[in-house]
């Protein structure tokens, strides 16, 4: 993710955002959760990345155990030049349905980074 954090930013933000230097990473493996923080050359944060999947315990055709994906989310954010925040949003929450489908909301200006 470090090399590709600009991948989801839209074309016309491309010179209107704090690029960051340094990345820090966490992750949850119980919940397929990865979250990256990015900084810039002053240690505030620049860029947010949050992803992670839930699922729930079923049983498949025959009876067996199986883990079963229910919902999916992806939050991207970059910090404006200006200070504010532009993020984009994408979740799924038909994961256990035959016809998946990932919604991706509008691109969202905000006053703070997301959490």
């Amino acid at each position: 993710m470090d090399e590709l954090w600009e991948e989801m930013l839209p074309q016309e933000y491309r010179n209107r955002i704090v690029r960051p230097i340094a990345f820090e990473h966490h992750t949850e493996p119980s919940v397929s959760a990865n979250k990256i923080i990015g900084f810039d050359v002053c240690g505030k944060r620049c860029f947010y990345f949050h992803s992670f999947l839930l699922t729930e315990e079923g049983f498949d055709i025959d009876e067996f155990p199986i883990s079963i994906d229910v919902y999916y989310e992806r939050v991207i954010a970059w910090r404006l030049n200006q200070g504010s925040w532009i993020n984009i949003k994408s979740y799924s929450d038909r994961l256990d349905k035959c016809q998946r489908r990932l919604t991706t909301l509008p691109l969202e200006m905000t006053a703070t980074a997301p959490r």
